[in-house]
């Protein structure tokens, strides 16, 4: 079978539990054979905070090889640092940017 690559969009902070629930099912179905990658931006970095809801699945979803990746810039326009945020997750320069070159790669754009 050929790798399958996911990006899953979250640019709510309600939508965090959807979207974990998304890769967990990615996985299940697919296992070692999908190369998976949580992109936030928007009011959906706030699920991603070591304060957060989502902080124990994070870790563990990365562990197993998931990225998290959050925009720089929204980060900054809501008065976030990089310290705000599990060392498990990358800062991109943009969200947007991230998702155009996930998807030039070939990665299917899911947004619950």
């Amino acid at each position: 079978m050929k790798r399958v690559q996911a990006l899953v969009h979250l640019t709510e902070v309600g939508k965090g539990e959807a979207v974990m629930r998304n890769v967990e099912h990615l996985l299940e179905e697919f296992g070692n054979e999908v190369t998976a990658e949580v992109v936030a931006n928007g009011d959906g970095v706030k699920a991603l905070l070591i304060t957060g809801p989502h902080g124990e699945q994070v870790r563990a979803l990365a562990e197993v090889g998931v990225r998290f990746a959050i925009c720089a810039h929204s980060t900054r326009a809501q008065g976030f640092t990089r310290e705000d945020f599990p060392r498990v997750v990358a800062v991109v320069p943009s969200g947007v940017g991230e998702i155009v070159r996930r998807e030039n790669e070939g990665f299917a754009y899911i947004r619950p």
